[in-house]
């Protein structure tokens, strides 16, 4: 029986993760980790400066000029799923740099015995990651990103660990508020979890961003193409943001490619350095809800 609720765990954190196909290791890497990244769909792979996109893209954070920190707390839509964030950024004249670490757990698994309502106690799964991210930019219209990762996986007394890296790259071209992004996110592997070796769950992203101006109100646009490359998965993402006078953002939403989800939201507030965002991700059919809370500091 304790056979059964560790494939339980294994396979909770794949269906939260939207997964098609046969599960990956570390699935946990394809969740949405902050607020703007869920509210918008995962379309931002082009976000020049911001470090709630730093996982989409790495060279995200090559433009950004100020200290920042945000941590983010996610209630995924199975009970007793939930994902912490924390990432800080800080720039240096060689380039910006950002540490960032991510754990998704699943409390409470039940073990039973061999008589149904036997219950012979309770386990948790984890999956973290730490990683450290550089960005720079290498001309006024290029910039570029690279992110290793350590990956550990922990369901009962089984562990595994890998290595990862992100790779990716913004360019702007001669059009006023239009800029492009790719990104290579999650590629390595996990060491042999029981019997079997598992690769990471990479993905390739291309997308771009147009931005404009209305007197005290800026639009930004987005769109993006991703396929997981190992499980043949096509996504395709719209998101839009819209902030009035720098203090109050509300932004939308839409993905395809998925069986849980499509449409999204979320707001955000900014009040001198303190920025707070919220994310708002309706299940499909009988799934629940998923909602992702951050605060952030901006120095």
């Amino acid at each position: 029986m304790i056979k059964n609720k560790i494939l339980i765990s294994i396979l909770l954190i794949p269906v939260v993760a939207f997964s098609q196909g046969s599960s990956r290791g570390a699935s946990s890497l394809k969740l949405p980790t902050t607020p703007f990244i869920g509210a918008t769909g995962n379309s931002f792979v082009a976000d020049p400066s911001s470090l709630q996109s730093l996982l989409s893209n790495p060279s995200n954070i090559a433009g950004r000029e100020s200290y920042g920190v945000i941590f983010s707390h996610t209630e995924w839509m199975i009970p007793d799923i939930h994902t912490e964030y924390l990432s800080i950024a800080a720039p240096f004249s060689v380039g910006n740099f950002a540490f960032s670490i991510g754990s998704t757990a699943v409390d409470d698994i039940s073990i039973y015995g061999d008589q149904p309502g036997n219950q012979l106690g309770t386990f948790n799964s984890q999956s973290t990651f730490f990683q450290l991210t550089y960005g720079s930019k290498i001309t006024d219209d290029i910039s570029i990103g690279i992110a290793p990762k350590y990956i550990y996986e922990k369901i009962f007394i089984d562990e595994t660990t890998g290595w990862g890296i992100d790779l990716g790259a913004l360019y702007t071209p001669p059009v006023e508020g239009v800029v492009l992004g790719v990104s290579l996110v999650n590629l390595g592997s996990l060491s042999a979890f029981r019997n079997e070796k598992t690769d990471l769950p990479s993905c390739i992203r291309l997308g771009g961003t147009y931005s404009t101006s209305m007197d005290v109100i800026s639009i930004r646009v987005a769109a993006a193409y991703s396929s997981e490359l190992s499980e043949s998965v096509d996504h395709v993402s719209l998101g839009s943001e819209a902030v009035y006078n720098d203090i109050i953002s509300v932004r939308l939403g839409y993905e395809t490619g998925y069986e849980t989800r499509s449409i999204s939201a979320g707001i955000g507030l900014c009040y001198s350095i303190v920025v707070i965002d919220y994310a708002y991700i309706p299940g499909e059919s009988q799934w629940g809800n998923s909602h992702i809370a951050a605060i952030s500091f901006i120095f």
